[in-house]
């Protein structure tokens, strides 16, 4: 798999989501804990969805993490991406053949 995204090419509202995200977490969050437990009351589906797209976000950061493209900024989030995505691969909680060649070619 390739976790390379050309932003440009992915839909209109979820580039706005990105977007907004994006200045929410630069400066509007006070509590990134307390954010992500009121999250839970979301709506039992949307709860479902909305763990979709943190699923793919720490894909991809695990992704770039074997890469070796992170740095001192990110280093943190690319490694425990990197360690909760591996225990979802060896729990057989997630499949993906691409990730498990990265970490068996070290």
């Amino acid at each position: 798999m390739n976790t390379d995204i050309d932003f440009m090419n992915i839909a209109n509202g979820d580039k706005a989501f990105v977007e907004e995200f994006e200045n929410f977490v630069n400066g509007r969050v006070s509590n990134t804990e307390k954010t992500g437990m009121a999250m839970t009351t979301m709506h039992r589906y949307l709860q479902q969805q909305a763990f979709k797209v943190c699923l793919g976000f720490i894909k991809a950061l695990a992704h770039n993490y074997k890469k070796g493209r992170y740095d001192q900024r990110n280093e943190w989030a690319s490694k425990m991406a990197d360690v909760a995505y591996t225990s979802l691969i060896e729990a057989d909680l997630a499949y993906d053949p691409d990730y498990t060649n990265l970490q068996n070619n070290k």
